[in-house]
């Protein structure tokens, strides 16, 4: 697990090496792109311009949908307003970053934090908010932030007692016949240690699972040859022991959404729209960004602005009621991710310690449910490329939402002071 480890904080830190892999200046998200730029971005977008925060990047992160078919979920409730009660203390609170030690407020405003936008919601209300690199209501990239999506639909099955978490995928979803996802469980899938060559690190070769499927969901073919996720997935061969370590996986969460579709006999977009979004009075729609042959691709990426991000962390929290006209989080369903018996040697043997290290914060009990990291406090977290991040905590009704274009992720250094601040006991 070390050299994963190695593979991935590599990934992590070349944009930075290389002038060509430079994170772009947000500033440009903000002053917009000329016609022809927009063009060239539509036609020549592919999957190495967003592992590299590119500009091109910083223009997929608000335009997803010119190179994705996408579903589009819009607004069925009236915008349930999210009102102020600023602390302007939390933009005090210090943190160690590669940029040195700084306030947020500081660091939020420095050119190469590369922070595109930062919202605080406490008891309902926005406490603390900064958009350095983007509209308020623009919608953006959420990267693997949406992969706890994914668990959701399937937390809304298993309260429905259409889904038995113990039970193997296979006993569900037909197309897995045959092969290595066959016998995987689903809470093995819903924890990321299914015991196959699915890690998402594995990008030295164009040959692995996650390479072919993230050109598998763009529709980019390699050398020549097009593919679909599904028969992507399907060449995943064992590696390890199911259910002993933590081995994040794009490729895992898309297992849930074969499986979501398999149960609820409808498309994924349309089974969160009817039971989740259309519950909520956000303020934008939700844009579900598909494969070339109509998969959700659940794992990242979807696009939405940054205000109604927060209002999903809110679905969590005690004041569910101010954003949505029915609880969408059952008790039972927060006490499934609060209460995991995932280890914290499960955590750390695997992909854990690289979450510790971007957190700066070695006091993480476990990851489990799709979360990257669920404290012994009961607060979680979720992560996604670039620096996109949803922090909940129920206990202190919280909830911290951010958009960024910087690879290390060094924004999420200020997520667990603002939590341990005082501010919210």
């Amino acid at each position: 697990m070390r050299t994963f480890y190695i593979i991935l904080t590599t990934l992590a830190t070349t944009a930075f090496a290389q002038d060509k892999g430079s994170p772009a200046p947000v500033q440009k998200a903000l002053e917009g792109w000329t016609a022809e730029e927009i063009l060239n971005n539509i036609r020549t977008f592919s999957v190495s311009d967003l592992i590299a925060p590119t500009e091109k990047a910083l223009w997929y992160h608000r335009y997803a949908s010119q190179t994705n078919k996408t579903a589009i979920l819009v607004r069925r409730q009236p915008v349930m307003e999210l009102n102020y009660a600023l602390l302007p203390e939390l933009g005090q609170l210090q943190a160690e970053t590669s940029l040195g030690e700084m306030s947020l407020d500081a660091f939020l405003a420095h050119p190469k934090s590369y922070a595109q936008g930062f919202v605080v919601v406490h008891e309902g209300k926005i406490a603390y908010e900064s958009y350095p690199g983007m509209g308020e209501l623009d919608p953006h990239f959420t990267a693997s932030v949406s992969k706890i999506l994914g668990s959701l639909v399937v937390e809304l099955l298993i309260d429905d007692g259409l889904l038995d978490e113990n039970a193997t995928l296979g006993s569900y979803i037909p197309e897995f016949e045959g092969s290595e996802w066959d016998d995987v469980s689903v809470i093995d899938a819903l924890d990321m240690t299914v015991g196959l060559n699915v890690s998402e690190y594995d990008r030295t070769s164009d040959q692995s699972i996650i390479s072919r499927l993230m050109a598998a969901e763009l529709g980019e073919p390699i050398n020549g040859k097009l593919e679909t996720m599904l028969g992507v997935m399907r060449d995943a061969e064992p590696q390890g022991e199911a259910g002993e370590t933590f081995v994040y996986s794009s490729t895992v969460t898309q297992s849930l959404v074969f499986l979501a579709e398999a149960i609820a006999k409808q498309s994924w977009s349309d089974f969160f729209d009817q039971r989740v979004w259309s519950k909520m009075g956000v303020e934008g729609p939700l844009q579900v960004h598909l494969s070339p042959d109509g998969l959700a691709i659940v794992h990242g990426p979807m696009s939405l602005n940054l205000r109604d991000l927060a209002r999903i962390g809110m679905l969590y929290t005690p004041s569910w009621n101010a954003i949505s006209t029915e609880r969408v989080v059952s008790p039972a369903a927060l006490d499934r991710i609060q209460n995991t018996p995932r280890t914290n040697q499960f955590y750390i043997s695997g992909s854990g310690q690289l979450f510790n290290e971007r957190l700066g914060d070695d006091t993480v009990k476990t990851a489990a449910r799709q979360w990257d990291a669920i404290w012994a406090d009961g607060d979680f977290f979720k992560s996604g490329l670039n620096a996109q991040g949803l922090y909940v905590s129920p206990s202190r009704d919280l909830v911290i939402a951010f958009y960024s274009t910087e690879p290390s992720m060094m924004v999420q250094k200020y997520l667990r002071p603002i939590a341990t601040s005082g501010l919210f006991d």
